[in-house]
């Protein structure tokens, strides 16, 4: 190939004529062979000559100047007759074209993997891939009752934790009566207070014990699932059959008990539940299809997964496991005023929920909500500070009282009202991911903010975050508040939805004209206490505000 009988360097001499120092008549020749091109530094040769030949110092700046005047024209001239003689070849179609590309293909490949970062799929995208084909199987019945069956044990657990608790209490409560009773008699202070001392060591012990037996159950059930899942899908692969494997969970029951028959369907709740649907259309030019729903009830009911002692009955799971790993995930709006380190109802109660089973995809919701505010710690921090700096520029120093050193740190490293962050699920009844909005609640009970409040903002970036990660079924609480109070009265409550509901209507345009997933299914939550009468009157609000989709009906006349 032309690639290897190319020579890759000549040798050319190089004459170097110097006088003698004493007198200009005698002159000395000197003779040095130089690879062309050089592969060193033109100076260290010009030391190596000197020290060889042992020629005098003053001829060392001119020896350099010349020497690189001539390494410099040589390799021009080298470079030039290679490249002419490749090009005459390669005119000639003299050259191995494709030996050279492999060779090129060849050293690229041993660079790369020389000196590139060894990176491949991880263990999390290996289970992903798994679970979503198994899902999209057979073995889709199979895996419900599995991850029913470990979280059955996993409330179990917590039912003992908290009756070991509650026996707990109650002793102490009694010991600590008794010891009352005997103040001043056989008992002081000091004994009460050492009690007291004692009994919430004694709390924290258990608290502690119950919380290392959890974590390991935990730990256990979510190393046994992708064990078990991983051999479901190799027997998958290999027979195209799917039988229980040994390590099944399932496989400890006997044929004849492990999937009772169906029970007969739960009673029905006392309240219907107040719920009415829209087909809207959106868009000038090209119009899109929205289906938009309100109902009075308690948010809670889409996450809380309900206690099923049948594995054999049909999980209500069954569509957040199928859309778990795809572009149709469904997401929940939870308005909090507590930061993520500081978890306060109702994201307390979204936390319950979610440890009422093992996570077996996305870390715990206390390590996310744990790892969330670390990370926004300094973020939060520098922006609070540039807007409390703004602010006291713009109002000036002495214009109001400066909050006390512990008012400001909280202001400074909280998230303030309209920031949101995000926890992702896997064992929640209807959702896979929860936006958690930060709200004040008293801002919230007034009944004149705008479009420009900061909880309307962040409603805004929530259904931008939502576009953008494949969100497309969306839960918000219309009024904006989780429970009615005697302030939201009829006017209050029309007011505020119809506030949400014209700016819903306009971020959903935003959001569709920036590209993304399309919020096909938009459910807006009303507290589950509203009256009728009021549900109604809401209810006629979206066939005002958003262009409903009516079938056009002919009269006959009689």
């Amino acid at each position: 190939m032309a690639a290897e009988t190319a020579p890759k360097s000549i040798v050319k001499t190089f004459w170097y004529n110097f006088p003698a120092c004493n007198t200009d008549e005698l002159t000395f020749k000197l003779e040095v062979p130089v690879d062309i091109p050089l592969a060193g530094s033109t100076r260290e040769l010009v030391q190596r000559v000197i020290y060889m030949f042992r020629l005098p110092v003053y001829v060392e700046e001119e020896l350099t100047e010349k020497l690189e005047k001539f390494v410099a024209h040589e390799t021009m001239l080298f470079h030039n007759s290679r490249d002419g003689k490749l090009i005459d070849k390669l005119k000639n179609n003299e050259v191995n074209v494709e030996g050279i590309i492999k060779n090129w293909e060849k050293s690229f490949k041993d660079n790369v993997m020389e000196f590139a970062e060894q990176k491949g799929t991880s263990d999390e995208e290996v289970f992903a891939a798994a679970y979503h084909k198994l899902v999209h199987s057979p073995a889709l019945d199979t895996i419900l009752q599995v991850e029913n069956s470990y979280a059955k044990t996993v409330r179990d657990t917590l039912e003992n934790r908290e009756e070991d608790i509650k026996k707990l209490t109650q002793q102490q409560t009694e010991e600590m009566e008794n010891k009352i009773k005997q103040l001043n008699i056989s008992t002081t202070e000091e004994d009460i207070n050492e009690l007291a001392a004692a009994h919430f060591e004694q709390q924290a012990l258990v608290a502690g014990r119950w919380g290392s037996q959890l974590d390991a159950l935990r730990q256990t059930q979510r190393a046994q699932h992708r064990s078990w899942l991983m051999s479901t899908l190799e027997e998958y692969q290999s027979t195209s059959a799917l039988n229980t494997p040994s390590n099944s969970p399932l496989a400890t029951f006997s044929e004849a008990g492990a999937l009772p028959p169906p029970s007969a369907a739960p009673p029905a709740a006392a309240g219907t539940r107040l719920e009415e649907s829209f087909t809207i259309h959106l868009g000038s030019q090209l119009k899109q299809t929205h289906n938009i729903r309100i109902v009075a009830m308690d948010l809670m009911e889409l996450c809380a997964v309900p206690i099923i002692d049948n594995p054999a009955e049909t999980s209500r799971r069954l569509q957040t496991a199928l859309s778990l790993y795809s572009s149709e995930l469904a997401g929940l709006v939870l308005l909090t005023e507590s930061p993520p380190r500081r978890p306060a109802p109702p994201t307390t109660s979204l936390v319950a929920a979610a440890t009422a089973s093992t996570e077996h995809h996305f870390a715990d919701v206390e390590l996310q909500l744990k790892d969330i505010s670390e990370k926004v710690h300094d973020p939060v921090a520098k922006r609070n500070t540039e807007r409390l700096k703004e602010k006291s520029e713009a109002q000036g120093e002495g214009a109001q009282s400066q909050p006390s050193c512990l008012s400001r740190r909280r202001q400074l490293r909280d998230l303030q009202p309209g920031d949101m962050f995000m926890t992702k699920h896997s064992n929640l009844a209807d959702m896979h991911i929860v936006f958690h909005l930060i709200v004040d609640d008293s801002e919230l009970r007034s009944s004149d903010i705008t479009s420009r409040h900061p909880t309307i903002l962040g409603l805004r970036n929530i259904l931008k975050a939502a576009c953008s990660n494949d969100v497309t079924n969306l839960a918000i609480p219309l009024l904006l508040r989780h429970e009615m109070s005697e302030e939201m009265t009829v006017a209050w409550c029309v007011r505020r939805a119809e506030l949400v509901l014209k700016c819903a209507k306009g971020f959903m345009l935003e959001a569709a004209g920036a590209g993304g997933a399309e919020l096909r299914t938009l459910h807006f939550v009303l507290p589950p206490n509203t009256a009728p009468q009021l549900f109604a009157t809401l209810a006629n609000l979206l066939p005002a505000i958003f262009r409903v989709s009516n079938p056009v009906k002919s009269h006959k006349p009689e």
